[in-house]
């Protein structure tokens, strides 16, 4: 196919498909899927369901990686490379637990200088190690905007590695084609300027919704 597309003069954005998993992959592995903030482990089903932590996931993201990589990343048709699928979502499994404590302990160095940062003797909620610490919601902290805050910044820390993960991947075997990722307008629970510091070329979602009352404002959004 990307021979034909090519012989007609064509080009090719070819994508990674790490944003959505066979289900053979799941049923195998089980801690590529994401665990809820209830405690819940997901089912297999939907999209970008999966653990940004998960050294399975990630091993096997690299692998099928390399070798589309290996088979067409020097082809003249194809002109890039686009990671994944909308990165986004948070997972509360054991791994991603530990790599957030990890997170904060580098951060901070101490857990004194936590407490600190996070005034946490505020109705008794002061931490006396690292391993006491949960991510924020609703069956648990919620009244620590710090904590919060260094959650949010963590899943984009982390999504961010799962994305060099994949462009180390691509680079094995494709060093001179750019690489990109779609992001998402009013998206905002990932800092894109993070993930834009690794990224060749910006790219977004634009999805405008024709033949409505307000077709001229969307209009006017959709090219802003």
């Amino acid at each position: 196919m990307i021979d034909q597309i090519g012989k007609n003069g064509g080009n090719v954005i070819l994508a990674t498909p790490s944003g959505a998993r066979p289900h053979w992959l799941a049923d195998k592995y089980p801690e590529v899927m994401r665990t809820m903030e209830n405690g819940m482990h997901r089912r297999f089903g939907n999209r970008h369901n999966h653990c940004y932590t998960s050294p399975v996931y990630r091993d096997k993201v690299r692998e099928i990686d390399e070798l589309l990589a290996k088979r067409y990343g020097t082809h003249p048709a194809v002109i890039a490379w686009h990671l994944s699928n909308e990165y986004g979502g948070e997972c509360y499994c054991t791994l991603c637990q530990e790599a957030f404590r990890k997170f904060l302990k580098d951060k901070y160095g101490t857990v004194e200088a936590l407490n600190r940062a996070y005034w946490s003797r505020f109705w008794s909620h002061r931490y006396d190690d690292f391993g006491q610490i949960e991510p924020p919601g609703p069956s648990g902290e919620e009244s620590m905007p710090g904590l919060t805050l260094d959650w949010h910044r963590f899943v984009t820390f982390q999504t961010v590695d799962f994305m060099k993960n994949e462009i180390s991947a691509i680079r094995k075997y494709s060093p001179h084609i750019p690489v990109t990722t779609n992001m998402m307008p009013g998206y905002y629970d990932l800092d894109y300027y993070k993930l834009a510091e690794h990224l060749d070329v910006i790219s977004w979602d634009n999805y405008p919704s024709w033949h409505s009352p307000e077709h001229l404002c969307e209009a006017a959004n959709s090219a802003f």
